[in-house]
């Protein structure tokens, strides 16, 4: 169990996010990745069938060989963690919860900021999540539907970015919050953009840093961590197997691994 990997998946490249904090974190861990591109977004879709897609890749993942899987996607993990919890037996961790704590940590006036999709805000997750811990805390949140598409495209720190961030977070920052949650795996790649708009008294919490911190204390609990240093990493895309290159030589500066394309 210990030499099998770690699944990730999302709709596209922001599940990186989640890579290259297993990468410093658990740095000896194999990973298997997959990146649902033919069906991105999920944001506009309905719940019913982000279940299905989260399903069916944990099970493509599973015969791929994993020890455990995180659901690099908040819209995935508010549509089909639950769902997915119940239908398999590994350790399945979402960005949700890991995300909702560490905000709520952090904030000291009670204001905390959310940007994610259309689904995540809409399906309240965050908000549930936060007001169990503490229902005191007032949560200020807006769907970014351009983000997504403007990571995949590597436009991180653009002037359209600029622009269409400022728009996004403008009601956000009008209402004080001293924290603001990331809530969809590809906005990190944008934190530069949102750190300048929102300023530095702002905090930023990456959902993703907690999920990986989360599921480190799961495997050493299960003592399932991996000791030796050999280490594999293959990645599987629904999409263009060529652009998902790409944007890994441009997150990771280099790229020696496979990618394949699967068709469901």
């Amino acid at each position: 169990m210990k030499q099998l990997a770690i699944g990730v998946l999302d709709s596209g490249i922001g599940g990186f996010s989640v890579v290259k904090e297993l990468k410093r974190l658990l740095p000896k861990e194999n990973i298997e990745y997959f990146a649902d591109h033919a069906r991105q977004p999920y944001g506009p879709k309905e719940q019913e069938e982000i279940e299905g897609f989260v399903v069916q890749i944990i099970n493509f993942l599973l015969e791929k060989g994993i020890k455990a899987c995180i659901i690099a996607c908040n819209t995935a993990t508010a549509a089909g963690l639950i769902k997915a919890k119940e239908f398999f037996d590994i350790p399945i961790i979402g960005v949700i919860e890991p995300g909702a704590k560490a905000a709520v940590a952090t904030t000291i006036n009670g204001k905390i900021g959310l940007v994610a999709t259309e689904f995540t805000v809409n399906s309240k997750a965050y908000h549930k999540e936060i007001k169990r811990i503490n229902p005191e805390v007032e949560i200020f949140a807006n769907p970014c539907p351009k983000f997504t598409p403007l990571v995949e495209l590597g436009k991180f720190e653009t002037t359209e970015t600029y622009q269409v961030a400022k728009e996004y977070l403008k009601p956000i920052k009008n209402a004080k919050v001293d924290t603001l949650i990331l809530g969809c795996t590809h906005y990190p790649f944008l934190q530069k953009v949102i750190s300048d708009i929102m300023g530095p008294e702002v905090k930023l919490v990456n959902p993703a840093y907690n999920a990986v911190l989360d599921l480190k204390k799961i495997l050493e609990e299960k003592k399932l961590l991996k000791i030796d240093k050999d280490k594999k990493e293959n990645y599987y895309t629904t999409g263009n197997p060529d652009n998902m290159k790409k944007m890994i030589k441009i997150i990771f500066n280099s790229f020696k691994y496979s990618i394949e394309k699967v068709k469901f």
